[in-house]
């Protein structure tokens, strides 16, 4: 049986994020989120679309089994240099929210300006083809 809760936790450690970071991100107040797994409740759909447009997948993404599961070079690379997404952003320059964008393919890497690019390749010891998905 699909639970919701699981899902949100699966997708949410996936891209690195605190569950106050997803709250944040979503506009849903912490405590509601805290309920939701204290109490095994599941989130009402309109909450479930805030938490896709986050992680940046669709409702049916969301409820299928494999979709979402891959993650991008970049996101690929800053977890073997063992960064988060904040520090990656203080050491590059880069805002979290873009990089986040980057990572959940709101963005598209390859279309970033290059000095944005090579920034963040630098922090990670890596050259700019490395993280840019084909």
């Amino acid at each position: 049986m699909f639970n919701t809760l699981d899902r949100i936790t699966e997708l949410r450690t996936e891209r690195g994020l605190s569950l106050y970071q997803l709250a944040k991100r979503s506009r849903i107040a912490q405590s509601t989120m805290s309920t939701w797994y204290a109490k095994d409740i599941e989130p009402p759909i309109s909450m479930v679309e805030r938490i896709c447009d986050v992680f940046g997948i669709t409702l049916s993404d969301f409820f299928s089994k494999n979709a979402g599961l891959t993650i991008t070079r970049l996101e690929e690379m800053r977890n073997r240099a063992g960064l988060t997404r904040e520090e990656l952003a203080k050491q590059s320059g880069i805002s979290v929210d873009c990089i986040m964008d980057f990572e959940s393919r709101k963005r598209d890497l390859s279309r970033a300006n290059y000095r944005v690019v090579k920034s963040m390749a630098n922090v990670l010891g890596c050259t700019t083809e490395e993280i840019v998905d084909e």
